[in-house]
């Protein structure tokens, strides 16, 4: 996110900023998703100041990062460097949004539909439908995009136009190449200005 982005944020979200890089960290395995210095919210410290005070016996479950492009588009990321459970992903996708309104940051439900998107960046050799190849992902990727498809896994395009405007899932490497670098390149341009 961009300086201007970032000094127009309410204070709870603005104090959680942090590159790509550390909201991708997975401390169990010690390693990052992605090198990316692009600026975020670090979303997984929003449920604390959330709950402060409330006396809830439970802790609202969060995306990982929160960035907001150039443009104004909205993007939840979530990062999962092994298995996948969908009940939990879709738990942080609605205890992400409820907050996000109970804060008043966002208006409604239909900001959402129509400035959001959602990406789910996975680990494809744990995911593993087949046995990893980088040659095998490079043709799979020529393929789909040859056919305008995108490849959408775990069920999240159930939620586009219901809650978000677009999903994705991408593994680390079409996470970079389809959303880091254009994303680092619009704040360069408008950084040379």
């Amino acid at each position: 996110m961009t300086e201007e982005i970032i000094t127009e944020l309410p204070d709870i979200l603005r104090n959680h900023i942090c590159t790509m890089k550390k909201a991708s960290f997975d401390s169990s395995k010690n390693i990052s998703m992605c090198d990316s210095m692009l600026r975020v919210v670090n979303f997984d410290k929003i449920p604390a100041e959330y709950t402060r005070g409330k006396g809830w016996k439970f802790m609202p479950k969060s995306n990982d990062a929160l960035y907001i492009s150039i443009d104004g588009k909205w993007f939840f990321i979530e990062f999962k460097n092994g298995s996948i459970d969908c009940s939990d992903v879709f738990r942080k996708i609605y205890d992400s949004l409820i907050m996000l309104i109970e804060l008043g940051i966002i208006p409604d439900l239909e900001f959402a539909r129509q400035e959001f998107e959602y990406i789910l960046v996975y680990s494809s050799e744990k995911y593993g439908k087949i046995p990893q190849s980088d040659g095998r992902d490079i043709n799979y990727s020529f393929v789909m995009k040859r056919a305008e498809m995108e490849e959408k896994l775990f069920g999240i395009e159930k939620l586009e136009q219901y809650i978000f405007h677009e999903t994705h899932t991408y593994t680390k490497k079409l996470f970079e190449t389809n959303f880091l670098k254009p994303m680092e390149e619009q704040e360069e341009k408008q950084r040379l200005g």
